[in-house]
């Protein structure tokens, strides 16, 4: 499937010209380099790239602060660029301008010792990370289940599809985006079912039974997409905690 994104965005080339020929020439390269292993945190930080070169796109900056971080659940940080995922009465999630938020950081603006703990997904010069998850520990581990693959999918493309021109090459786009939403997602399920039973050992309590996660269309074709890229590659990409 993948591999034919290539074809797609080949053709969405010959529609758009300047900066727009140049994402569109992006989204075909990952969609060749996506066919043939599974999605990884580099490629999370090319589709953040590839938003970052469309034209038009505005992001926005929100305010850092105490009532910001409360209700975030993640945030996957590169550089300035921020996929910020928050939980109040139903699940947001954005791509932001921001820098990237220090666990230390996080946890004075919030008065807190350990709300905050992190994450790196990819190593980048002098043992930095080039790409961190940032997680609001117990926040994520009562609300991980409220994320779904369509909410990730739809926050990366959000910010093509609202500029003018930004059909053109929205559906490829979209198509690279939900491997790699699947990946996300397991990573975030992982990290909020190991933060749930943590936290249930810390109280002394019995662990219940989980409700079912939402069976949405777009998770159900991204985790499907993402076990069929896995069964390509032998070796699983590397996360390491901080």
């Amino acid at each position: 499937m993948l591999s034919k994104l290539k074809d797609l965005a080949a053709g969405a080339m010959k529609s758009v010209s300047g900066q727009f020929a140049t994402a569109a020439g992006a989204i075909a390269d990952l969609a060749a380099s996506l066919a043939n292993r599974a999605a990884a945190a580099a490629d999370l930080g090319r589709i953040l790239d590839i938003i970052d070169m469309v034209p038009g796109v505005n992001f926005d900056k929100p305010e850092l602060d105490a009532d910001y971080l409360n209700t975030l659940l993640i945030a996957v940080q590169m550089g300035e660029l921020t996929l910020a995922i928050h939980y109040r009465q139903q699940t947001e999630a954005s791509v932001v301008r921001l820098h990237s938020i220090a666990t230390d950081e996080a946890n004075a603006l919030t008065a807190s010792d350990n709300k905050f703990s992190s994450k790196t997904l990819i190593t980048g010069d002098g043992d930095k990370p080039a790409i961190q998850m940032l997680m609001n520990a117990e926040h994520l581990a009562k609300n991980y289940r409220h994320v779904s693959a369509d909410t990730l999918i739809n926050a990366l493309a959000f910010p093509i599809e609202n500029v003018k021109g930004g059909f053109l090459i929205a559906k490829p786009f979209r198509a690279i985006a939900r491997p790699i939403a699947g990946w996300l997602l397991n990573i975030i399920f992982d990290q909020g079912e190991n933060l749930h039973r943590r936290f249930l050992g810390n109280r002394g309590e019995h662990q219940p039974q989980l409700p079912s996660p939402p069976a949405d269309t777009e998770r159900a074709d991204a985790a499907r997409t993402s076990r069929m890229l896995e069964d390509d590659q032998v070796d699983k990409p590397r996360v390491d905690m901080q």
